[in-house]
């Protein structure tokens, strides 16, 4: 549903920033999100990513090994830091929607809260990246860029290849979807709450491609470059915690408009909701915030 304000079309063309920025934290959230509510894929999440980035590039053994430890020493460090405070947020969360309807004011304070704690997160990753980055050789790099930029390339002539209405239906009903993942079958009428709002919302696909490719070209630029001293790190922060600072003033004003459609449509739907729908999402809130409880707890254990 957050998809729709940046105005891909589709959840998962959203959820690909450049590919690789943050492909760490893309991992193990699609994991902690998806459904996952035991220990066992958490701490297997350094094989997951050391694996998917296989596919950009031919590792060394000695690379797997090395990038292996290094997740799972920061994968042991954010679930000794950060989990009970994340576990924190959400309940807190839970206990607004189970109180009654949320103002599209509260939504816009969580969105605030949440990218802090995303943005903490992600700078965590970067001495992790940084290193990673460094240590490939000049054949490696030229094969990871070559499979980046077939994987991007593909993606945009997916994209750029739908009509408008082929994107809306794409977009529509994945936005269902997603709140429906949360309340359960929505009505008739909360349907088209959601695609009505999702209608007024600007069209910001355009720009989005525009910030992806200068995204994935100051990557490359750093890649190649590569600096000496705190020059790389200042620049992988801005590209893989702050891209935001990448956006074109009308980007960012049409997705901040989305944005504020977004919450007033579902502080609206939020009033709306029966109490079976409230139970499911907060049930669902519930859950997520006992999985990560018990994955801080598993971490003082061991």
């Amino acid at each position: 549903m957050f998809a729709a304000i940046h105005q891909p079309r589709t959840l998962q063309q959203a959820c690909r920033p450049g590919l690789l920025r943050g492909l760490l934290l893309v991992v193990g959230l699609a994991l902690l999100l998806g459904g996952c509510t035991t220990r066992f894929f958490y701490d297997r999440i350094d094989a997951l990513v050391v694996w998917r980035l296989g596919s950009f590039v031919t590792l060394t053994d000695e690379q797997n090994q090395a990038l292996k430890a290094d997740i799972q020493a920061h994968l042991d460090d954010v679930r000794a830091n950060d989990m009970t405070r994340v576990a924190a947020f959400i309940d807190e969360v839970a206990r607004e929607f189970e109180a009654g309807p949320v103002t599209a004011e509260q939504l816009d304070a969580r969105w605030q809260e949440a990218m802090i704690v995303y943005d903490e997160i992600m700078l965590g990753i970067v001495p992790l990246t940084e290193g990673f980055l460094r240590d490939l050789s000049d054949e490696q790099v030229n094969e990871f860029f070559t499979e980046l930029d077939e994987a991007n390339d593909e993606m945009y002539e997916e994209f750029l290849g739908r009509t408008a209405d082929e994107r809306d239906k794409a977009r529509n009903k994945s936005a269902v979807r997603g709140v429906e993942n949360f309340t359960g079958r929505l009505s008739k009428e909360q349907k088209l709450l959601v695609t009505d709002s999702l209608e007024r919302m600007d069209d910001a696909s355009d720009e989005w491609v525009v910030y992806q490719r200068q995204w994935r070209t100051q990557f490359r630029e750093l890649v190649a470059e590569s600096p000496e001293g705190a020059e790389y790190t200042t620049r992988l922060i801005r590209l893989m915690v702050y891209p935001r600072s990448l956006h074109s003033a009308e980007y960012r004003r049409r997705v901040d408009g989305n944005r504020a459609i977004f919450n007033a449509m579902f502080s609206e739907l939020s009033q709306g909701l029966t109490d079976k729908q409230r139970r499911k999402a907060v049930k669902k809130l519930d859950g997520y915030v006992e999985f990560l409880q018990n994955l801080a707890e598993s971490g003082r254990a061991s």
